[in-house]
């Protein structure tokens, strides 16, 4: 029981610090974050940000990106 307990409290706390939903936007400021490639090998000295397909701030080139983050405890 006290388990159970437990993991209510962690995911109820984890549920109000988390930043973005399901069908939310990323923000501006973290849009414009850069990230570092780690693979392939031919992108190691480039770098990645959402910045780069949103059509306010690269011109008029509008996409869509469906992001994905899975983890395994």
């Amino acid at each position: 029981m006290k388990n159970k307990f437990s993991l209510v409290i962690i995911l109820f706390l984890s549920s109000l610090f988390s930043a973005y939903d399901v069908g939310d936007q990323i923000s501006l400021d973290d849009q414009e974050i850069e990230f570092s490639f780690c693979y392939p090998e031919t992108l190691l000295d480039s770098s990645f940000s959402f910045a780069q397909h949103n059509g306010d701030l690269n011109g008029g080139n509008y996409q869509v990106l469906m992001i994905e983050m899975s983890a395994s405890w």
